[in-house]
């Protein structure tokens, strides 16, 4: 029993040190992908997100991280469907030493919409654009946990519907958590 406990510590220690961390992060949308045009109105929906995260841990509290997130039923609100893939690539500062770490970041971020008939509105399937966030890492023993919210500044609209009704949203605010060793 004290030497399966010294392995573990031994262990811990040794992964705890290590400069890449991988991870998952969950989380959802706090804005909607459409937005409606004028007087007009759309149902409101919010969309879950998950995917893996790599984290490479830089001296001096920088890194860089990159996402493969999936953000489920994008547009299903207003248009029966749409998924998104996103990849943000991130710069990342820790601020503090300790267990208890904020940090913000900053990169770029690309999309490919998915599950979506062909429309008239479809402008693009692809887009990119800014990604800013803020959030804390807390670590305990080899585990980090890090709830974050970012915001996305999408270059185009993948949607626009051509009487005018609603449009994809360019601004997009997101909640999410990481969870990774």
């Amino acid at each position: 029993m004290k030497t399966l406990l010294f392995s573990f510590f031994l262990v811990s220690g040794m992964a705890a040190a290590q400069p890449l961390g991988v991870g998952v992060k969950i989380g959802g949308t706090l804005n909607d992908a459409i937005s409606a045009i004028g007087n007009q109105s759309v149902p409101a929906h919010h969309s879950f997100i998950i995917g893996p995260a790599l984290d490479l841990r830089l001296p001096f509290g920088f890194g860089v991280e990159l996402d493969a997130l999936y953000e489920s039923g994008l547009y299903s609100s207003t248009l029966n469907g749409g998924n998104t893939w996103q990849f943000p690539l991130l710069a990342k500062e820790r601020l503090l030493k300790g267990p208890v770490r904020p940090f913000i970041d900053g990169g770029v971020s690309f999309s490919h919409l998915t599950d979506l008939k062909e429309l008239p509105d479809l402008n693009h399937r692809n887009n990119f654009g800014i990604v800013l966030g803020a959030g804390v890492d807390i670590k305990l023993l080899i585990l980090h946990i890090s709830p974050e919210i970012r915001y996305n500044g999408w270059a185009l609209k993948n949607i626009k519907s051509v009487p005018g009704i609603f449009e994809s949203n360019q601004n997009q605010a997101t909640i999410l958590v990481g969870i990774g060793f």
